[in-house]
This record gives C-alpha cells, sequence and structure tokens, in this order.
C-alpha cells in the first residue's frame, strides 16, 4: 500500500488556518503535531485536519 504524505510549509500551513507566522510558530510550540527535516518544519496535511477538528469549540 502506498502512503501519501502531503507536507506542508510553514506558510501554505499558515495560510490554510488564516493566520500569521508568529501565532504559527506559538502553535507549533504549544504542540501542535510537526516534523522536522534538518532544520525545516514540515506539517501532513492529514494531521493538520485532524488537529482543526479536534480543536472545534462546539457552542
Amino acid at each position: 500500500m502506498e502512503k501519501n504524505y502531503d507536507l506542508l510549509t510553514i506558510d501554505e500551513a499558515r495560510d490554510l488556518l488564516r493566520i500569521g507566522r508568529n501565532g504559527m510558530y506559538d502553535l507549533i510550540k504549544n504542540g501542535m503535531p510537526h516534523i522536522k527535516i534538518g532544520k525545516q518544519i514540515r506539517i501532513s496535511r492529514a494531521l493538520l485536519d485532524t488537529w482543526i477538528e479536534e480543536h472545534i469549540i462546539a457552542s
């Protein structure tokens, strides 16, 4: 079975979330799942989608 890893850059992920660069780094610092490749940070699209679902606040 072939896996498709859709890895986003910080800028791509923050564009999807519509937040600034500092906000994105704050989320990563506070537990948003990410992958480090050398000094670069990548965020799995699938994990980002799951993270969003887990952080929905029902009113």
